[in-house]
């Protein structure tokens, strides 16, 4: 008798919460209720499901998200199956019934809904290996989904309808809750079994009582399995929890839960029993086994020789907590010491981390104590004065709680982000919820986790501008004067000049914002500039335009967008034609640069103000149309680069464009320059678009590797590393679509890349090795042998490249990453895959790799994992190893 493997079970738990129909209420209990008992079912005292195993949705969700959940955790079960459902339930005309999703129709219960049927035939199908299917629904008229009638016992054809099997040969009727006359089964023992219970009877109703925070039925289950049952031993079984649950609701007169089990399976499937009874001192302990002792004392070492106190104390604690079943008293002596370094500490932080680590260790052996020192940790992080360190350290304490109390810990999460909200400093806030994103108790909401990142990332991207805009806004006091001077001037012609001159000396020194403000006034004071001047006040003020307003436009934009058009319509009100063109030259090669300053941040905007810059190259003579176009194309691809993640196609027809205009010039500089970016606008275009269209990616980088090789031999270089990097971005990105397209595109880059001079291949090689990662990882499940391959070709690749050993670490990051997926499905691999962490420079990276191998390979060769965790030479790193260890003696 043993509870099912949790390595090898999984949970589908969903709540539905809100609903969008008038006529369904919303059930805020039944969200409530689906995450306190993923909690349970991942708390170790309970079940121990590992934090993965436990899908849990809510009201966001659609029939295909739970469906898709529920193939994906069936197909990996091979002990038990279990899906929890809670919300409305309909039904129709033919007495089918429906589980109601948040747009259900109650009029029409086949929109917006999941029908019952459905999911226990996509249960039966994908799930095939699992020793046993349980579904749990707690909803009206679930009792529809056994067959039952409220009045009496399941019948035998009643309860293969149910479980939709064939009855067995026998054809005997069984008596209730699925067992044959000599009580003790049907004969086929726990070899399989699936079993449904429901909240009510198929005609009942099911309720929340007002103010109570779950369902009824969820809530008896909840607490059953929360406080487990006096004198039932160390296991209790799921049937002896279904009756405590049906027994309670009874005597309340309730509507009665249902049960239908083939099998016994309910008998067969055990949860560890919560209820504390004190042992008699002739009743043996758990027992440990000697690979248990051994792995205690190998943990113990390793943590006890970690210099750093709070670290050490926290992995007692973590030892603590893997031991607590089968070492109670041992345990709790490393919660004893764990809980009085917390109280010798002076850091409030530090000591309420070690009280809710000390708390996680003792939820098994001490509950009422455990939730005394989460009470202590809590009150003493609220206490904290500074609102960063308190939002930090209800971070970090709610990361303590998540595998054991995930209500709580999500509470904390809550508090964090209302504290985070209300601070002042923009920058403390975007790292706060970045940490905050962190926390294990958000994935099972990762829309919330997106939104925090998508909150920080915004908040950094405002800190840069602000930066900037503070940068561009300096002041020069200096400056200042001369200004001051120069709008004393009487002659408006002379002041204008005068300004111009102080806004260039501004632009200069990098004081845009205020060399802004002096052009702006130079161009409000020219129509009051007489006829005869006028011109020349307009000839200083472009003349200053073209190198004096990019870098204010990346603050300002608007502001210089402005001032341009208002030049535009100075220069258009000028009488002489050839002074006319001289100024619309100087504001075009203005908006040329504009757009340059703007390719990055608003690529669209950019395009339109060369396409004004455009508009003025018919009013130039020849030669000035031409120094013009070198202006434009130069624009055409600066933008075009800035267009390729967002419109890659509109950044190929830049490129083209510039490259006509190239092509069309005299040799020069600006020509070789322009040539060169159009290939790398192709390039990358190339490797941006190969996720959707791999032919038409190969076809633009070919067209960019032709163009490059007609470059002269420096630009050639720039443009041939451009090709090469977008081929092996090509393969990256079809990693998961198209693996016989990953070959090809790799392949050719490693052939150009190699035919680089000098250091120049380390860039395409650095991408080759994480596109074959990437690739590995996308197939390991399925083919670990192509993986391996890419795995080796990787570390090939870094091994003939010149890059230097900090970047050498970087890409051998990306591999482990591979070699640990690799070694989940394959653990004889982890030899090869730890002589790869064996080659990391950096201490400290080796001895987390090695880690990372070691904790992929306890739950399938715990063996094997052994000897690699004593090679690691990081006191920390080897000691989280080792507790790894531990825990999965003590599961075994």
């Amino acid at each position: 008798m043993a509870i099912p493997d949790p390595r090898k079970s999984r949970a589908v738990v969903v709540g539905i919460g809100d609903y969008a129909h008038d006529d369904l209420a919303t059930m805020p209990a039944a969200a409530t209720g689906a995450s306190h008992l993923a909690g349970l079912l991942r708390d170790l005292s309970v079940w121990g499901l590992p934090q993965d195993h436990v899908t849990v949705l809510g009201a966001e969700t659609s029939g295909v998200r739970i469906l898709t959940a529920v193939k994906d955790a069936a197909v990996a079960t091979e002990e038990t199956l279990l899906v929890y459902f809670a919300g409305h339930g309909l039904r129709d005309l033919g007495g089918h019934l429906y589980l109601a999703l948040a747009d259900a129709d109650p009029d029409y219960p086949q929109l917006g809904t999941l029908p019952y049927l459905q999911l226990r035939d996509l249960m039966r199908q994908s799930g095939h290996r699992a020793r046993h299917r349980v579904t749990v629904l707690d909803c009206c008229y679930s009792g529809i989904a056994g067959g039952m009638s409220p009045t009496a016992a399941p019948s035998r054809d009643e309860l293969a309808h149910a479980l939709d099997e064939r009855a067995h040969a026998n054809g005997a009727d069984e008596e209730e809750h699925g067992q044959g006359e000599d009580g003790h089964g049907d004969g086929h023992g726990d070899s399989y079994g699936d079993c449904v219970l429901t909240s009510a009877p198929a005609e009942s109703r099911s309720f929340v009582r007002p103010g109570a925070s779950f369902p009824e039925f969820t809530g008896e289950l909840i607490t059953t399995l929360g406080a487990g049952i006096t004198g039932a031993g160390s296991l209790i079984s799921l049937e002896s929890t279904w009756l405590r649950v049906r027994d309670r609701m009874r005597s309340r007169g309730s509507p009665e839960p249902q049960h239908f089990a083939q099998n016994n399976a309910t008998r067969h499937i055990h949860f560890h029993n919560r209820a504390t009874r004190e042992r008699r001192a002739s009743e043996p302990g758990p027992g440990t086994s000697a690979a248990h002792l051994a792995a205690l004392a190998a943990a113990e070492r390793a943590a006890r020789a970690v210099p750093d106190v709070l670290g050490r104390m926290r992995l007692l604690a973590e030892i603590a907590g893997a031991t607590a079943r089968v070492a109670p008293d041992r345990a709790g002596q490393f919660a004893d010491e764990v809980i009085r370094a917390g109280r010798e500490t002076t850091d409030p932080t530090q000591r309420a981390l070690l009280m809710a680590k000390a708390a996680t260790s003792l939820v098994a052996l001490d509950p009422a104590r455990a939730r005394r020192l989460v009470d202590e940790a809590e009150s003493t992080i609220q206490g904290l004065a500074e609102l960063p360190t308190r939002a930090s350290g209800l971070a970090s304490l709610a990361d303590a709680l998540a595998a054991t109390d995930r209500d709580r810990a999500t509470w904390l999460v809550e508090e964090a982000e209302e504290v985070i909200d209300s601070l002042p400093n923009s920058r403390d806030k975007g790292d706060l919820l970045r940490r905050l994103s962190y926390c294990g108790v958000l994935d099972d909401t990762p829309e919330w986790r997106q939104r925090l990142v998508a909150e920080a990332e915004n908040l950094r991207d405002a800190d840069r501008y602000s930066d900037a805009f503070d940068e561009a806004s300096r002041r020069s006091s200096r400056d200042a004067l001369l200004a001051d001077e120069a709008r004393a001037t009487a002659d408006l012609q002379r002041r204008v000049e005068k300004l111009v001159r102080v806004a260039k000396d501004l632009v200069e020194h990098k004081h845009h914002h205020q060399a802004l403000e002096l052009l702006e006034e130079a161009a409000q004071t020219i129509p009051q500039v007489s006829h005869r001047k006028r011109e020349m006040a307009l000839y200083d003020l472009t003349g200053a335009l073209p190198r004096g307003v990019g870098w204010a436009a990346r603050t300002s934009p608007d502001r210089v967008i402005a001032l341009l058009a208002r030049a535009r319509r100075l220069v258009d009100d000028l009488n002489d034609d050839d002074d006319r063109a001289d100024r619309l030259e100087d504001l075009a090669k203005a908006l040329s640069d504009v757009a340059w300053h703007l390719a990055d941040t608003d690529p669209r905007r950019a395009v339109d103000l060369i396409r004004q810059a455009q508009g003025i190259i018919p009013h130039l003579a020849g030669s000035r149309q031409r120094a013009l176009g070198d202006h434009v194309a130069l624009a055409l691809v600066q933008v075009g680069k800035g267009l390729v993640p967002v419109d890659a196609e509109r950044a190929v027809e830049l490129a083209h464009e510039a490259w006509g205009i190239a092509s069309s010039q005299g040799d020069g500089l600006q020509k070789q320059w322009v040539s060169r970016d159009a290939v790398e606008v192709l390039a990358q275009a190339g490797g941006h678009l190969a996720g959707a269209s791999p032919s038409r990616a190969e076809a633009l980088i070919r067209e960019a590797e032709s163009l490059a090789h007609v470059l002269p031999e420096q630009e050639r270089t720039r443009g041939l590393r451009a090709v090469a990097e977008a081929l092996a971005k090509a393969g990256e990105a079809v990693a998961g679509t198209r693996p016989d397209r990953v070959d090809t595109f790799v392949r050719e880059s490693e052939r150009m890349a190699l035919g680089l001079p000098g250091t120049e291949a380390k860039w395409p090689l650095s991408a080759i090795a994480r596109a074959l990662a990437t690739a590995g990882k996308a197939v390991a499940g399925r083919d670990p042998d192509r993986a391996i391959r890419y795995a080796r070709e990787a570390e090939r690749v870094i091994r003939i490249s010149p890059d230097g050993k900090e970047h050498k670490d970087l890409d051998l990051s990306r591999i482990m990453d591979l070699q640990v997926e690799i070694v989940t499905h394959r653990p004889a691999h982890a030899d090869r895959a730890g002589r790869t962490a064996e080659r990391f420079t950096d201490d400290m990276r080796r001895a987390h790799a090695l880690y990372r191998l070691v904790k992929a390979l306890v739950p399938v060769d715990t063996e094997r994992a052994e000897p690699l965790a004593q090679t690691i030479t990081d006191p920390l790193w080897k000691a989280l190893a080792l507790v790894e260890i531990l825990r999965a003696h003590t599961a075994s």
